[in-house]
């Protein structure tokens, strides 16, 4: 991580996780090891169940639980992750300006990213797994007569390859077989995998068709006295910083929620 204010990086997230941790525990905050399975929403009492048969109770609850990551890697993904494999275009494409990479994502998404990293990268090669790339029509057409990319459809990833860092991107059609390494400085990757980590709210709060969470302007939910912050919301954007603003919205929502204050006000 190296985009998060007042961090000098490279920091790895479990560090810059432990700082924030350490903060937060010199200002009395608790921590509390466990794996949410259930919860019961509806009522004025919230309560969360873990899966060693813990109860916690409160009149408040945020939902800060995260996203999982695509269970199936590429072959050499995880070792250039920050190397030359990123998941964040608005993060990271300003690092390759002027230099070829590829983008692998096959939807609006994807297409979004390419758009934005394509203000800086002298080349992209967008690599579409499936036939054809599930976007609107105009959203398709802009890309396809972009100068600076080339698409290649029904492809998939056999390896990212490079020695420190990323040197290539070795691809295979699906169709007739044939391998090709694309020679690009970094891989950008957009499938998806990221999957809001909300199993155990069993439905209980609005979402949407991807599973992420609904929130109004003070992040609150459509259940009252329940917020939510972070990567189960529903936006394209995956930053730490904005996962970490959320939070403190969230956290003065609930001040103004529990208080019943008529506005929210900042703690300084």
């Amino acid at each position: 991580i190296e985009n998060y204010p007042g961090i000098r990086g490279p920091l790895s997230g479990y560090e810059l996780l432990k700082l924030i941790r350490e903060h937060a525990k010199a200002f009395g905050a608790e921590f509390i090891r466990g794996k949410v399975i259930a919860t019961d929403l509806m009522n004025d009492i919230k309560r969360v169940y873990t899966i060693d048969g813990r109860e916690f109770k409160g009149r408040a609850v945020i939902v800060a639980s995260g996203a999982m990551e695509r269970t199936n890697k590429y072959k050499g993904e995880e070792e250039f992750l920050g190397k030359g494999v990123s998941y964040c275009g608005v993060c990271d494409a300003a690092f390759f300006k002027d230099r070829p990479v590829a983008v692998i994502g096959e939807d609006d998404y994807a297409l979004e990213e390419t758009e934005f990293i394509a203000r800086f990268a002298s080349k992209i090669y967008l690599v579409v797994p499936s036939s054809r790339i599930k976007a609107p029509h105009e959203m398709v057409s802009e890309i396809q007569f972009n100068p600076k990319v080339e698409i290649l459809l029904h492809h998939r990833v056999v390896e990212i390859s490079g020695t420190s860092l990323v040197e290539g991107l070795w691809v295979q059609n699906i169709t007739t077989k044939e391998k090709r390494l694309l020679q690009v400085d970094g891989v950008f990757i957009f499938l998806g995998g990221n999957k809001p980590s909300v199993d155990f709210l069993m439905n209980q709060v609005e979402m949407n068709g991807e599973h992420c969470i609904v929130v109004n302007e003070e992040m609150m939910t459509s259940v009252p006295g329940v917020f939510a912050a972070g990567d189960v919301l529903c936006t394209n954007i995956k930053q730490a910083v904005i996962a970490a603003a959320d939070g403190v919205k969230a956290a003065l929502a609930v001040d103004k929620y529990l208080n019943k204050k008529a506005k929210i006000t900042a703690q300084w």
